[in-house]
């Protein structure tokens, strides 16, 4: 890897550390072969990469969280991404993604319609689940 590379990863895991001190105050970079983002309560691979090595990185996370128990995630940071930690993209297993939905709130479908949110509009008589519905607001 050239020196170059090695240098952006570095500034990345930096990056990504500032951005997560907004809500874990002591979130710092880790240096050796451990975690990337230290005391922060979940494990964060840190890769800036030009291609994703997903499988690589699942084997790399799992191998650390198993022992760990900590929920573990990659962030990347692609080409062309700059120094902006908001738009990078995170992986981590679907089983992980569930369980953070549901604890979450996201058990509950916000979608579903019952047939007690069907009715009449007051003032044009169509059929709608909005009040007012969305025929009469968009005159």
């Amino acid at each position: 890897m050239s020196q170059s590379r090695k240098h952006r990863g570095f500034r990345t895991e930096r990056v990504v550390a500032e951005y997560l001190k907004r809500w874990w105050e002591g979130a710092t970079v880790g240096r050796g072969s451990g975690r990337d983002i230290l005391n922060v309560p979940f494990d964060c691979e840190v890769k800036a990469r030009t291609g994703l090595d997903v499988v690589g990185t699942l084997r790399q996370i799992e191998a650390r969280t198993d022992e760990s128990g900590l929920l573990g995630f990659a962030c990347f940071r692609l080409n062309g991404q700059g120094e902006k930690p908001e738009e990078y993209v995170a992986m981590l297993r679907l089983g992980d993604l569930v369980e953070l939905l549901r604890a979450a709130g996201y058990e509950n479908r916000r979608d579903t319609v019952k047939e007690s949110d069907i009715r009449r509009c007051g003032q044009c008589g169509e059929w709608t689940i909005n009040d007012p519905c969305n025929w009469c607001e968009a005159q």
